[in-house]
């Protein structure tokens, strides 16, 4: 008897940690994709994971916080530049390593921006990832580019 209330006990709570599990992936999904749970005017912060797709959409209000991921590896020599729209500011861009590769060489990363919504209107984020002595040519399109959408 013991024994089956035990294995109830374990198959509830990972019917539990499974239901949880699938609610946070919603509102990640949902905060993603630039929705807000909150109908007010409390400041958000957007984040875009995993990574970022150029041609993304954010959707957000003045005062928000926009933080956008984005594939990179340091130890290539490559770096990311990006140019603000006049909606929004960028407040950092950092380098994060991935931290399972441990001390595996040419292990990537990720850039992470982190944008301030200044005024409503719409605006692009573009970025290029070059190495800083290359030279790009004259016809060089961004390698991402993403439009920020904000109301008041």
């Amino acid at each position: 008897m013991e024994g089956e209330m035990e294995t109830r006990t374990r198959r509830q709570l990972a019917t539990g940690a499974a239901a949880l599990m699938l609610i946070a992936l919603g509102a990640s999904l949902l905060v993603a994709c630039g929705g807000s749970s909150d109908g007010g005017g409390t400041p958000q912060t957007i984040e875009i994971t995993p990574v970022a797709e150029s041609g993304t959409t954010v959707e957000a209000k003045v005062g928000d916080t926009v933080v956008v991921s984005l594939e990179a590896n340091e130890t290539t020599g490559y770096e990311w530049s990006f140019t603000a729209g006049d909606t929004f500011t960028v407040v950092s861009s950092e380098y994060v390593p991935d931290e399972n590769a441990g001390d595996l060489m040419g292990a990537g990363g990720t850039q992470v921006v982190t944008l301030e919504v200044t005024k409503a209107g719409s605006s692009d984020l573009t970025g290029t990832y070059r190495q800083s002595w290359a030279t790009p040519s004259p016809d060089a399109q961004p390698d991402f580019s993403m439009t920020v959408s904000s109301t008041e």
